[in-house]
């Protein structure tokens, strides 16, 4: 009994990781739900994942508190440029589909796989912003360099989210206490373990 409550059994370590997720996801939902911090709430969260990836000292709560406070002002229009696109982009996708043209069907699929590489190119921007000192525009044409540099990896963190967001359709009326506690830590973890390899080499280029 005593091996199975020890902080090294691999099962407790993976239940604590479950709690810091489940933490880290509520800060993150509470943090966003003005929208217009939904950016600095981002960047805080890839700041805590990368650090529980890694295995380093984790305090979820100070450490969210800290990086939102830190990237506050950069997160808030990071996360605007990002909430702009996605309204514009639904916006286009709904006038297109209530045409009902072949044409416009196929201009729906190929904004939507444009869309899909903005939005992989989103956790590379909020990924990089909670790491990294640049700023706004370097910090995007950073992102976009990653993802293109590193599209197989890009590609990937593309189908985690559809697989994530289809995940969330079936179960339907659990999808919202799923959302409040792992809806964005679940995806943004399998993420962060595609992008982490990608910040060890620009680390590794820089000592």
């Amino acid at each position: 009994m005593d091996r199975f409550f020890d902080s090294k059994n691999p099962v407790m370590q993976f239940l604590a990781r479950l709690v810091d997720l489940a933490l880290l996801n509520i800060f993150t939902v509470i943090c966003a739900i003005p929208l217009v911090t939904a950016g600095a709430a981002m960047t805080a969260m890839n700041y805590v994942l990368l650090h529980l990836l890694r295995r380093d000292e984790t305090y979820v709560t100070s450490m969210f508190r800290k990086s939102f406070k830190d990237n506050l002002k950069q997160g808030v229009v990071l996360g605007l440029l990002v909430i702009a696109l996605a309204v514009i982009t639904a916006t286009d996708l709904w006038v297109m589909h209530a045409s009902g043209s072949a044409l416009m069907t196929m201009l729906m699929i190929i904004i939507t796989v444009i869309a899909g590489f903005l939005f992989a190119t989103s956790v590379y921007m909020f990924a990089l912003q909670s790491r990294y000192e640049n700023t706004i525009r370097g910090t995007i044409a950073n992102a976009f360099r990653l993802s293109l540099a590193n599209l197989p990896r890009t590609v990937a963190m593309m189908i985690v989210w559809v697989a994530w967001i289809l995940l969330l359709v079936y179960l339907h009326k659990a999808a919202p206490l799923v959302i409040l506690i792992y809806g964005f830590t679940i995806p943004g973890y399998l993420c962060t373990m595609l992008y982490d390899k990608v910040f060890e080499r620009l680390e590794s280029d820089e000592d």
